[in-house]
């Protein structure tokens, strides 16, 4: 089977990819240009305090998209020693290195400017495809979940380094 996506707009930051990179866990602002094709499709989107953006990873190279085992390397902005990180399927991280290098991530909407959505919490590069937009409604959150051992081990780990993401 054979299928093709077409972008419906594009991120804007001003920020460098590793300004981006090094705001990860924070994500940085930008806008969400929506092409004039599709900016009806933004009707009823005002009032929304997250959306929910799929993303087209453009500058993932074509070997990146053959890596299925990795380490989750962005702890290591978290001080997490990655020498001690398992390596797992590339499916239980949100490692950029995938067979299809799409990115799903949640962005707090600032404001609507006709087709431009000034939105916080991004975190991707700019200049990045926009494939899709859904509101981020109460249907969709979760509160209680399970996460794998090694996953758990991570996470005391960057809590006890970092008291202030006792969240995370």
């Amino acid at each position: 089977m054979h299928f093709s996506v077409k972008p419906i707009g594009l991120v804007h930051v001003n920020l460098s990819d590793e300004e981006v990179k090094a705001k990860w866990l924070e994500g940085v602002e930008g806008v969400i240009e929506i092409y004039e094709d599709y900016a009806h499709g933004l009707e009823g989107i005002d009032g929304f305090s997250h959306l929910i953006i799929i993303a087209y990873l453009h500058k993932s190279l074509e070997e990146q998209r053959r890596v299925l085992k990795v380490k989750p390397k962005c702890l290591k902005l978290l001080g997490v020693d990655i020498t001690r990180l398992p390596e797992v399927g590339v499916f239980s991280t949100d490692s950029p290195h995938r067979p299809n290098p799409l990115a799903l991530t949640i962005v707090e909407l600032v404001e609507r400017e006709g087709r431009y959505l000034k939105v916080k919490h991004l975190d991707l590069f700019n200049g990045t495809p926009i494939l899709d937009i859904k509101p981020y409604t109460p249907s969709r959150r979760i509160d209680r979940i399970k996460l794998p051992l090694w996953y758990q081990k991570i996470l005391e780990e960057v809590k006890a380094k970092h008291p202030l993401l006792k969240d995370f």
